[in-house]
């Protein structure tokens, strides 16, 4: 946001993209992901989470990344992400365009 008025700094359907490359890196829960793209964009952009867990059930649900099973020491109910085999041959089959848009995007 800049003052009164919305200015789209990143591009529409990057998301979904950039969450998978985040999860290729590391297994992370929802909150976890929002901290790293706001942390890793000098606060640019800071995904809320009416746009990150959505963005995680569909890509859950198409089989790009699945809970992980066992919590991390000290985590209470948040069961963290890993990307598939699935998510893996689709992030490094587009490693190039994601990473391009996400620099012409200043990510």
């Amino acid at each position: 946001m800049c003052g009164p008025f919305r200015i789209d700094l990143v591009p529409r359907g990057l998301l979904k993209p950039y969450v998978l490359s985040l999860l290729f890196e590391r297994p992370m829960h929802g909150f976890e992901i929002m901290q790293e793209i706001s942390e890793r964009t000098n606060g640019a952009w800071r995904p809320g989470p009416a746009a990150i867990y959505p963005t995680l059930m569909m890509l859950e649900k198409g089989g790009y990344i699945e809970r992980m099973h066992e919590k991390k020491q000290g985590e209470r109910a948040r069961l963290p992400f890993k990307i598939t085999k699935k998510g893996e041959e689709v992030v490094l089959k587009h490693k190039k365009t994601i990473e391009e848009v996400s620099r012409n995007a200043g990510l």
